[in-house]
């Protein structure tokens, strides 16, 4: 109930302003048209995008304002141009940003919120990302720095699942150097390629057992050697049986296959149960 009636009053404070239109040069005797309209595009949003707007705080300096994609600005403006703080819409696709432009352009801390329920919150400048920056989702939370628009540099990603990375990105993807721990209590120590094991590293199973070599696209590939917690201990050429998309291969879905191969040419398979 509560809830309601916060929401009616974000409502009332929207249209109890004078509003002006400038991108369509249109009089300001239609402004209560654009009252209701703001009216309208407001009590549209979902119950959490209203939430998150409670704190927003309307001046009688702000303006309405048609943007070209079809968006529409309510805040701060200086000669046509977005300046100083204010809201963006999509209606149609449901996105929103809350935030301070400069010439038109965002400028500092703003917020993202999309129609699926995702945030991104980032340090803006002249409306590119620059800085510290977070992305949330029910999939995952991503937290590093952003340079223009891209993940770069350090971060961590923090699944949903329990999956968690600490390390270097490039372009948005895990990439370089980087820690990966899994829900089944496994971890990769190593470098990483377009979010791929890739080069030297090591991999860590729950049980204590270990391999240290070379890995390729994600798996287990190239010289290393494995060591268990039985004291055998392998070295020689290694090569990961990547799993297929098909109903077989979901009856065991959770083995992990791996051959060896040593010197003298002769083949071993080591078999470990993960938690996937």
């Amino acid at each position: 109930m509560n809830q309601q009636i916060s929401q009616e009053n974000f409502v009332q404070k929207f249209a109890s302003l004078v509003l002006s239109e400038t991108d369509d040069d249109t009089s300001r005797n239609e402004s209560p048209v654009l009252d209701s309209r703001l009216i309208e595009i407001v009590s549209g949003l979902s119950a959490q995008k209203k939430i998150k707007l409670e704190n927003f705080k309307p001046s009688q300096n702000f303006q309405l304002s048609k943007q070209s994609d079809e968006s529409i600005y309510y805040g701060m403006m200086e000669q046509s141009l977005k300046h100083g703080v204010g809201i963006q819409l999509w209606p149609k696709i449901g996105n929103l940003v809350k935030g301070t432009w400069q010439n038109d352009l965002l400028e500092g801390v703003c917020t993202m919120f999309y129609s699926n329920g995702d945030i991104f919150e980032a340090q803006f400048s002249q409306g590119r990302t620059i800085g510290f920056g977070m992305f949330k989702s029910e999939k995952k939370v991503v937290k590093g720095i952003w340079v223009n628009n891209q993940l770069q540099g350090e971060g961590q990603e923090i699944k949903s699942d329990g999956t968690t990375y600490f390390g270097q990105f490039w372009e948005g993807r895990k990439h370089g150097r980087g820690i990966q721990m899994f829900p089944d209590g496994c971890k990769y120590e190593g470098f990483f390629k377009n979010n791929k094991f890739e080069g030297d590293g090591i991999f860590i199973w729950s049980d204590g057992s270990y391999y240290q070599g070379q890995f390729h696209k994600g798996l287990i590939r190239g010289i290393g050697n494995y060591n268990n917690n039985n004291g055998l201990q392998l070295i020689g050429q290694f090569q990961e049986i990547k799993k297929m998309e098909s109903p077989e291969q979901n009856i065991n879905k959770n083995l992990q296959t791996i051959t060896f191969i040593n010197q003298y040419n002769q083949t071993l398979l080591i078999e470990k149960i993960r938690i996937l």
